[in-house]
């Protein structure tokens, strides 16, 4: 509907003064890119200025920029942030000349630079360097500014490209071009719009041109009249009645408005518009004009040729068609498209400007070359004119045609009107009038519907970017975004959900609104973004909703209202409420979110308590809707209150062993008595002396579970009942009193839901006595105590009173005591068991009804008592019971008419009681219904069931008893039985059945009204029909009843119309209206006279019985005689009265001698007359003279041939011509009555009487019958006309007329095939051939061409035999027999082709003497097939001569008749019989390599080789076959060969098993006989071609599917001549590739190489691992038995990528956890430990280093990864030792680093950074210790302990001071730890001399021996000659030497000579070693015990030894026991801290 509605209008930001002043001014405003700045062009002059963005003091103060401009334009950049408080405009001066202006913010004020200034002058210049010359600049348009770069249109068909290039850099120009477009249209262009790069031109005629603005090309043209569906076609000129004037066009392009002078517009759907005028899309580019051919040198037929043309389809074709492989290739489609590309849109709906090269935006993959668009776009969409469309379903014509009036008012009264936004389904324009200012108008495409918006005079619409469409306005408030359709709410919405909650607090500040109502999934949006300010403005505009202390709305509004609105409000809050308490759960279980959650928690639970104490502030006592509110609220504060911080949260199972958890808790007086008491007595104390509080302390204080509320209630509970037990009710009320229960309540609870009885009745008592319970509680309790007393033991049963209970009648007794003990265990409480006594719960009985209580009492009651019972429990009971006794019994009783003999046993019993109340079976059911039906009772579900009823009475005898076994049954329609029971027929056609009741129970329609029913009459014709004759029969004398009989039998034959005489005079039966109106009230008569009007039934029309009696004269006659003038019926006449109108029978004349002739005159004669009279002869006859040809028709030939020589050939001058004339007239004769056998034998006769050949005429005679018979078969009615025709063209035949002569054999052709289909036989059977001759005798007769019918039909059927039997039979023509064979089968046709062109007798005159010399073949091809067999008889080798000619002929025929002969040689047969079957091409490749020609060749088994795979190779296995199975039937190779046919052309590959399986027993068979028959194959020979054939079959499979099948079937075949083991690795590398894309190379399949197979499986690897199937690929390396490593590797890498892209890396224990899962996975798949070393070493150079932070983890990394290459490098048995030093050499710089790293952060006294290692995970330190190799024998070699290596005396500087130090560091802490050799390894690696490390092994080599005192380098010698001075005594230095170890205490065995000089430097050495000392110490107690275990052994011996001979001892023993020194000290340091050493 057009007319104003309400919009939004939301303010952005307000004006300044200024602005305000300058609004009435302002002609045009604009807004920048960014949206942070406004310009408004001033009709006065200057363009005003305003930052939108508050600068620090405030909002920025306004700017103008004088002059006199025309239009501006703001830069629209890339990067809008790289600038944020610069900007530039472009400003174009209404004389044409350009500026730039750079606008920088300076104190909130715009203060512009000028750039760059253009003039008109310098423009024209710049144009002449392009060679574009301008008189004059009438019109410049600014069409972009983009990046320091602007487009201009000037004059409307000059398109610039200017650059800004700097600010001192003149003007550049990038491009100028000129639009293609004539003088005269550029006069009328009226305007252009610039978009995406694309330039909008409008022709005020109706035209609009699209350029492109990058090279000025003519995309496109619209005729505007031809979308308004003024032109029909687009050859006419268009019509625009009024001028346009403005085009405005979306953003997407699909859209274009036009305006014309007369404020009209009108849209144009471009993409509908270009699909119906495709021409003009000039850019266009069509599929079909694409060169669809191969390259140059490429077959058609080849595979790249097709591959060439389906790279211009849309979907390639795939060799794997499976189903992963569609989903991967529609997953790459998607990955590659982008989210901005035309791919996304859909292929029928494909834009108009796909071919668009530089429009903005585009996609450049898909429109980088014109064939890959084609390639996109489907062949079948490419812009073929297509139907677009439409939403409404209505015509393009008609969405197309109208032109929309947008203003309402009057034209002269617009002062503007403009277009300034376009979307796909709306337009947006600005109408400015003098009166109202300015209006919005908003046209909506679709409804066409134009609503209008006022804003009036102050206000000014603001242009923006149009890639965000938005309608903003400058008003007098400020600049205000309008929005339609939409209202303050969902705005607020959606703001909230896309921008933040401070956002929409401001916008609601800015405009004044009050707070909405915010959505849940803002709430949500919110919670999952974790936005606070959202969650807190959620619950604040909730508080609304919640506001109790606000007034009511009116006096009508009560308090209650308002409450239960409150309540409702919080239900509808609940939600939301959940939402938020979920939310603070979850983020409470994260560590991280742990503060947003107590955040959360704190808003949530403000909320709650707040709305809680509005409740009760405003309410004194609050209603049972606020109370609900209230419990609802309190229950949130509960569930939330237990996350709070210091929320105390007990923990039962933890052992409390101080008293952190009372400090805070109260002093308790009764802590000292209640430690003494258990809880249950404690609980009990506090209760009655009300001291809960306390006690729950207590409770507290010990960790009791009794300090939860709830068990506290519970074990005060139980303590009620214990009270109850021991009936002290006193203290039992007082617990519950105390506790805040009701007591009687919790008493009646009690009372009602405990089964122990002592306690029941003891509550019972005293709820008596307190008058609690109700009438209806305490009947339920003498019921529940009768019960009891009932069904428990103690009640003692009278063994006379037979009770319902027993089961005597339904089975045999049986035990039930287990079953009663399981009852009891059930039935007993927790105190007591009650043996055998039933307790029933109040609660249960409480529940039941009357009914209920009954049938529990039922079983115990005594039979006497049964009669008083309610009789619908008895019967439910005993019908449960199948009590069938009783139930007969109760039967018998009720019935109506059992005389009452005493008193009743049972109640009474109805029926509606046994139906109702049945639970027995069905069986029994039908014994109880079938016994009360003997009886007369009938239950009412059976009496409203009608087919119920009949099927209850078909048991009983059915429905014809006597008396009716239904005699008072009534329907609830009223029926009676009876009627009932016709309708039943009637609805089932039951007339017999019906017929049969009436006449059984004497039905008519006096005692049955249903029976007269005229509806059921007219709706069932029989039932009248029925009705009417049972009336005939009890009234036979009734004429009457007669006449309606047969009314209703005409009824059933005429259906269509009512029954009655007329309608059967109608109908055409005549006698059944005569026979029916004989029946009629009055007679016949009183039907003529049609008097009785009121009976239409008997009336008819005299006019109608007279048309009806035509037929029957008398009786027309009798019923309408003529009558006399005077009304006088004639008198009576004879047969003489009614001939005598008969001229030839005058009774006048002819009959007088008839006595009863009364006409006869007085002289006729009275004898009989005839024809020899002589009198009547005389008188009458005409005498005429008889030829021969009466004799002839008369059947009389002797007379005819006698009448004709006496009468004619007597007298006749030329006999000769006389008898053939007779003849002819005999013959026309004979063919004139061909019908009558006398006439036609007596013609031939009369022929063979003449001398004449009969043999024609008989021939005709025969074919004439034929026809006829024919003929009159299949037209029956025209039987003369038919013979007059036949007659007609027989006599042509006879004058020799061709066409005649023709049109006879198509007849006689139809006429014999009818004939042969009747009588059954086949039409190429012999039978036929015979009957057959009679045509070929008729063709040869009368000189015609021999039919070719039964030729066409042996080809037809393929009877190749008959066919030739014919052909030679009637000598027929090769161009008539050769045309006939391309009926027959291809096979047939060839060979009949063979045979037949070469017969010489197809000549009928080859047999004479004169043309047998030109029967002699001028050619090869002209011997017979019957030629060569017979030649082949006179040759000594029949056999090779066939062959030969079979050679020479290319007829496979002789070879097979080349086999039949004794000699032959199959296998020549069999390679010739190949040959020659199939094609020259072929051929010619099979017989290449026989160098003679192949008719001499002698054809060996070498030839079938070369045959076999020849043909094989060409896929023509069905010719082996055939030849085979003709010469060779029981070679093994028909087996294989099968086996081909079935796996390459059936895919039954079953099949192909079984056949493959009996080749090999045939070939097994063959190997094991001793001699094979002669005609057998070679073993060798068949295995080989077997060979080649199986391979053949590998390499031939078109798909993967078929290649793994036939694998499959390979390798489960056991002993196959291929190689077994590689067969089954091929069928199981298929098998693992079925499922991928992957193929096989077919170059494998036949090599059967190890090594060709591994490296195609290497490459199947490769692709593998591309595609990520990595698990496919370990199993192909396992197949192959190639190494995992590169799979196991890349594997890895891959899930390293991908926790990178979902950000996990970075997360430390991520990686930890992830490098041992690593090494684990190379563990586990057991790869080479070079690749695993290799791959750690590579990992480690590649460690990343993302910030300073981040710097020790990296290092820590790099460390891990490190030390795993060297672990598994080490793994490596030919180790290189060089490798692991530069690793280890590695390792040390990531740990001098880490140490240095740690230096500086202030933890340098630890080795470990403390971050490190404070939690227990993995870290990287521990699992780099895990796999550490330093200890390992390859490094630790004795070299390394060697003075040698310490050579060095000063330090390379390789290593900084910080470094240094770190490193000293670590080689104290190695020292220290007893690792001297890692130590040792570490000083070479960085040349770094250490100290301690060369005091240590300068001790170790002093110890050893390897060095003298006297050799130790001078640094320690100088050290111990130091040391030696300064020592005091030795006494000093002996002090400390026991300390050193504990080994020391053997020295008292043997005492030691003091004056050691090499234990006095250890023991110096030791005392100036400050790391490594332990080490040292170790050494010198080894030294001490190995030379006092020298000495000792020395001692006993009693042998004195040299001093070289003991230092010789001493060195060995002591470097042995060194050796292992160094693992002793591996261990020390653990072992010293497990003992407690310091």
């Amino acid at each position: 509907m057009e007319g104003a509605k309400r919009e939004l209008r939301v303010l952005l930001a307000p004006l300044s003064g200024g602005a305000r002043g300058s609004l009435r001014d302002a002609a045009r405003a604009r807004l920048s890119r960014g949206q942070d700045a406004l310009g408004s062009l001033l009709v006065p002059g200057g363009i005003y200025l305003e930052s939108l963005v508050p600068s620090g003091g405030g909002r920025a103060r306004v700017s103008i920029l004088p002059g006199p401009w025309a239009d501006f334009m703001w830069e629209n950049t890339e990067d809008d942030d790289l600038q944020a408080d610069k900007t530039k405009i472009l400003a174009l001066s209404k004389s044409h000349e350009l500026f730039v202006y750079e606008l920088t913010i300076e104190d909130g004020k715009y203060n512009p630079v000028s750039l760059h200034s253009c003039k008109e002058d310098t423009l024209k210049k710049l144009l002449e360097v392009k060679n574009i010359s301008l008189s004059s600049i009438f019109s410049l348009r600014i069409l972009s500014f983009k990046n320091n770069k602007c487009i201009l249109l000037l004059n409307k068909f000059i398109v610039v490209h200017l650059a800004f290039p700097g600010k001192d850099s003149p003007v550049e120009t990038r491009d100028c071009f000129t639009l293609d477009l004539p003088p005269q249209v550029l006069e009328r262009i009226t305007d252009a719009h610039f978009s995406r790069g694309i330039l909008f031109l409008l022709d005020s005629s109706g035209w609009i041109y699209i350029f492109d603005s990058f090279d000025g090309a003519n995309l496109a043209n619209v005729n505007v009249a031809l979308w308004q569906g003024d032109v029909p076609g687009e050859d006419r000129s268009p019509t625009i009645t009024s001028p346009l004037t403005a085009v405005k066009v979306s953003h997407d392009l699909t859209v274009a408005v036009i305006i014309s002078s007369s404020n009209y517009a009108i849209s144009v759907d471009l993409n509908s518009y270009f699909r119906q005028f495709p021409g003009h899309l000039l850019c266009k580019r069509d599929s079909e004009n694409l060169p669809v051919k191969p390259p140059e040198g490429l077959d058609e037929d080849d595979l790249a040729s097709s591959d060439y043309s389906m790279e211009l389809l849309s979907l390639p074709f795939r060799t794997d068609r499976s189903w992963k492989a569609h989903l991967a290739s529609l997953r790459d489609m998607v990955r590659r498209r982008r989210p901005g590309s035309p791919d996304l849109v859909n292929d029928l709906n494909l834009p108009w400007y796909q071919f668009f090269t530089h429009l903005e935006g585009h996609d450049p993959e898909i429109y980088e070359n014109s064939e890959k668009m084609v390639a996109f776009v489907p062949r079948a969409v490419t812009w073929a004119p297509s139907k677009p469309l439409q939403s409404d379903g209505t015509n393009l014509s008609d969405a197309r045609q109208r032109w929309k009036q947008i203003p309402v008012e009057a034209p002269q009264e617009v002062v503007k009107l403009e277009c300034k936004l376009v979307t796909g389904v709306k337009a947006l324009f600005v109408v400015l009038t003098n009166d109202e200012g300015l209006t919005l108008a908003l046209w909506d495409f679709e409804s066409q519907d134009v609503t209008y918006y006022r804003f009036g005079k102050n206000s000014v619409y603001v242009d923006c970017s149009e890639e965000v469409p938005l309608c903003l306005l400058l008003t007098e408030h400020g600049l205000s975004l309008v929005l339609f359709g939409l209202t303050q709410d969902e705005f607020l919405n959606r703001l909230m959900i896309y921008g933040s909650a401070g956002v929409v607090d401001s916008v609601c500040h800015l405009n004044g609104w009050e707070r909405c109502s915010i959505p849940i999934h803002a709430l949500e949006a919110g919670l999952e973004n974790r936005q606070l300010d959202t969650v807190d403005l959620f619950l604040k505009s909730k508080e609304s909703l919640f506001n109790l202390s606000a007034p009511c709305s009116g006096p009508e509004q009560s308090a209650g209202s308002a409450f239960r609105s409150y309540l409702k409000n919080l239900e509808e809050l609940r939600p939301a409420l959940n939402l938020l308490c979920s939310a603070i759960k979850e983020n409470d279980m994260e560590p991280h979110s742990k503060h947003f959650s107590e955040q959360l928690l704190n808003l949530t639970l403000t909320f709650l308590s707040k709305q809680l104490e509005e409740i009760f502030v405003h309410t004194e006592e609050p209603d049972e809707f606020l109370q609900k509110g209230a419990n609802i609220l309190t229950d949130y504060i509960i569930k939330l209150r237990k996350f709070l911080r210091k929320y105390p949260r007990p923990e039962i199972n933890m052992v409390h062993t101080g008293s952190d958890l009372d400090e805070d808790l109260p002093a308790l007086e009764e802590s000292h008595m209640w430690e003494k008491l258990t809880p249950e007595e404690v609980i009990a104390e506090a209760i009655l002396n009300n001291k809960m509080p306390e006690a729950q302390t207590f409770f507290r204080m010990h960790q009791h579970p009794a300090q939860s509320l709830q068990e506290f209630i519970q074990t005060g509970l139980n303590l009620v009942y214990d009270c109850l037990l021991k009936d002290n009710t006193r203290e039992a009320s007082e617990l519950l009193r105390n506790m805040g229960f009701d007591v009687k309540e919790e008493l009646h609870k009690i009372c009602f839901y405990t089964v122990d009885k002592h306690v029941r009745d003891l509550l019972v008592k005293v709820l008596r006595e307190e008058n609690y319970f109700s009438e209806k509680e305490k009947k339920m309790i003498d019921f529940v105590h009768q019960v009891e007393s009932f069904y428990s033991e103690s009640f003692q049963e009278n063994k006379e009173i037979q009770s319902l209970s027993s089961f005597k009648n339904w089975g045999k007794e049986q035990d039930f005591s287990a079953h009663m003990a399981v009852l009891d265990s059930l039935n007993c409480d927790r105190h007591q068991v009650h043996s055998r006594r039933v307790r029933v719960m109040f609660n249960w009985a409480q529940w039941w009804d009357e009914l209920t209580q009954e049938m529990i009492l039922l079983p115990k009651k005594p039979r006497q008592e049964l009669k008083t019972c309610n009789p619908e429990v008895l019967w439910m009971h005993l019908t449960a019971q199948h009590d069938w006794l009783n139930i007969c019994s109760w039967i018998e009783e009720s019935e109506p008419n059992q005389i009452s003999c005493g008193q009743a046993n049972w109640p009474p019993l109805t029926p509606d009681i046994i139906d109702r109340n049945m639970l027995c079976s069905s069986y029994m059911r039908n014994d109880i219904l079938n016994k009360l039906a003997r009886n007369g009772i009938f239950v009412c579900s059976e009496l409203e069931d009608f087919e119920l009823l009949l099927q209850r009475l078909s048991y009983l005898g059915g429905v014809l008893q006597n008396p009716h076994p239904v005699p008072k049954y009534n329907a609830a329609s009223g029926l009676d039985f009876h009627a009932r029971f016709v309708l039943h027929c009637l609805e089932h056609n039951l007339q017999y059945l019906l017929y049969t009741y009436l006449d059984y129970y004497s039905l008519t329609p006096s005692n049955c009204p249903v029976l007269d029913n005229k509806e059921f009459h007219e709706a069932h014709p029989w039932f009248e029909f029925l009705v009417q004759c049972r009336g005939v029969a009890s009234n036979p004398r009734d004429p009457k009843m007669i006449f309606q009989a047969s009314l209703a039998n005409a009824q059933i034959l005429i259906p269509s119309n009512q029954a009655s005489v007329s309608s059967m005079l109608l109908e055409g039966r005549t006698l059944l209206a005569l026979a029916t109106t004989m029946y009629a009230p009055g007679g016949i008569d009183q039907v003529l006279q049609n008097e009785d009007v009121e009976k239409p039934l008997k009336k008819v029309d005299p006019q109608l019985l007279k048309m009806a009696l035509t037929p029957y004269p008398k009786l027309k006659a009798a019923l309408f005689p003529p009558c006399t003038s005077h009304g006088i019926l004639p008198p009576d006449i004879s047969l003489y009265h009614l001939v005598q109108s008969l001229a030839p029978f005058d009774p006048a004349k002819l009959f007088g001698w008839q006595s009863t002739n009364t006409l006869a005159v007085s002289d006729a004669s009275s004898d009989f007359p005839h024809f020899s009279s002589p009198e009547l002869v005389n008188k009458y006859a005409i005498m005429e003279r008889l030829d021969f040809l009466y004799y002839l028709h008369h059947g009389r030939p002797s007379f005819a041939f006698g009448t004709f020589l006496v009468q004619q050939l007597v007298k006749s001058k030329s006999p000769k011509q006389l008898i053939q004339q007779a003849g002819y007239e005999a013959c026309i004769l004979a063919l004139s009555f061909f019908s009558v056998p006398s006439v036609g034998a007596a013609c031939v006769c009369f022929l063979e009487l003449l001398g004449l050949d009969s043999l024609k005429l008989r021939v005709d005679i025969k074919v004439a019958n034929i026809i006829f018979s024919y003929r009159t078969r299949n037209e029956e009615s025209q039987h003369n006309q038919i013979r007059e025709s036949l007659v007609e063209k027989l006599t042509k035949l006879a004058d020799g007329e061709k066409a005649a002569t023709a049109e006879v054999l198509i007849l006689l052709e139809e006429a014999f095939w009818d004939a042969v289909e009747h009588q059954g036989i086949k039409k190429t059977s012999s039978d036929s051939r015979r009957q057959w001759s009679l045509v070929m005798q008729f063709c040869k007769l009368h000189n015609i061409g021999l039919s070719t019918s039964y030729l066409k039909e042996c080809a037809k059927s393929n009877d190749w035999l008959q066919f030739i039997i014919q052909t030679q039979l009637y000598s027929y023509q090769p161009d008539e027999v050769i045309s006939i064979l391309e009926d027959f089968t291809p096979i047939l046709k060839d060979h009949l082709m063979l045979a037949l062109e070469k017969l010489p007798f197809l000549c009928p005159d080859a047999g004479s003497p004169e043309n047998s010399a030109a029967s002699v073949p001028k050619s090869k091809y002209a011997d017979s097939l019957f030629q060569i067999l017979f030649q082949c008889q006179g040759n000594p080798n029949p056999s090779r001569y066939l062959l030969t000619e079979g050679l020479r002929e290319h007829t496979p025929i002789l070879s097979v008749l080349a086999a039949c002969f004794q000699d032959a040689n199959i296998i020549h047969c069999l390679c010739v019989w190949i040959i020659t079957t199939v094609d020259d091409t072929t051929r010619a490749e099979a017989t290449n390599h026989i160098q003679s020609s192949a008719e001499n060749h002698e054809w060996d088994l070498h030839d079938l080789s070369v045959i076999w795979k020849v043909f094989l190779r060409k896929q023509k296995s069905k010719t082996l076959l055939n030849g085979f199975q003709l010469f060779l039937k029981d070679s093994p190779l028909l087996y294989i060969l099968e086996m081909y046919e079935l796996c390459m052309n059936s895919k039954k590959y079953n099949e192909a098993k079984t056949k493959l399986d009996k080749f090999q027993e045939s070939l097994t068979k063959l190997r094991t006989e001793d001699e094979p028959p002669a005609s057998e194959l070679p073993v060798q020979w068949l295995e080989s071609q077997a060979l080649v054939l199986l391979e053949l079959m590998m390499q031939q499979c078109r798909t993967e599917y078929e290649l793994g099948k036939l694998l499959q079937l390979f390798a489960a075949t056991d002993n196959l001549l291929l190689d077994g083991p590689y067969v089954k690795k091929l069928c199981a590398l298929s098998e693992t590739l079925k499922d991928s894309s992957i193929s096989i190379n077919r170059s494998i399949l036949t090599g059967y190489n190890m090594e060709t197979f591994q490296s195609e499986c290497r490459s199947i690897l490769e692709q593998l691992q591309e595609k990520g199937m990595f698990s496919l690929a370990r199993e192909v390396a396992a197949i192959a038995e190639l190494p995992v490593d590169s799979v196991v590797t890349q594997e890895v890498l891959r899930d390293l990528h991908r926790l990178r892209d979902i950000g996990q890396w970075h997360q430390n224990q991520t990686r930890i956890e992830f490098w041992k899962k690593c090494n684990d996975n190379f563990v586990k798949n057991s790869i080479s430990s070079k690749a695993a070393s290799d791959f750690f070493f590579n990992q480690a150079n590649t460690v990343f280093q993302s910030s300073a932070h981040e710097k020790i983890n990296s290092i820590m990394e790099r460390h891990l990864l490190l030390t795993l290459a060297g672990h598994w490098l080490a793994k490596n048995d030919s180790v290189s030792l060089h490798k692991l030093e530069e690793i280890e050499k590695q390792i040390w710089i990531c740990r001098i680093a880490r140490q240095t790293l740690s230096t500086d952060e202030g933890s340098g006294k630890s080795r470990f950074p403390s971050h490190v290692v404070v939690n227990r995970d993995l870290t990287f330190d521990n699992l780099a210790k895990e796999f550490s190799f330093s200890k390992l024998p390859a490094l630790n070699t004795p070299k390394y302990l060697k003075l040698e290596t310490l050579a060095f005396r000063e330090s390379q500087q390789t290593l900084t001071n910080d470094e240094e130090q770190s490193l000293k560091f670590l080689i104290g802490r190695l020292l220290d730890e007893g690792s001297v050799h890692e130590a040792s390894r570490v000083c070479q690696y960085f040349h770094f001399y250490n100290r301690d490390v060369s005091v240590v092994l300068h001790c170790r080599a002093l110890a050893s021996g390897e060095t003298d005192l006297d050799k130790l380098h001078t640094d320690i010698q100088t050290l111990l000659v130091a040391r030696e001075k300064a020592s005091e005594s030795s006494a000093s230095q002996q002090s400390r030497v026991p300390s050193a170890s504990s080994l020391e205490d053997w020295t008292h065995i043997v005492a030691l000579p003091p004056d050691d000089e090499v234990v006095i430097s250890l023991k110096a050495l030791i005392d100036e070693c400050v790391h490594g000392r332990n080490y040292c110490r170790q050494v010198l107690c080894l030294y001490e015990l190995s030379k006092a275990f020298v000495v000792g052994c020395l001692h006993n011996q009693h042998r004195p030894r040299s001093r070289q001979r003991d230092s010789s001892c001493l060195r060995s023993f002591s470097i042995e026991v060194l050796c292992r020194l160094h693992t002793v000290a591996a261990f020390y340091p653990e072992a010293a801290r497990r003992s407690g050493w310091n």
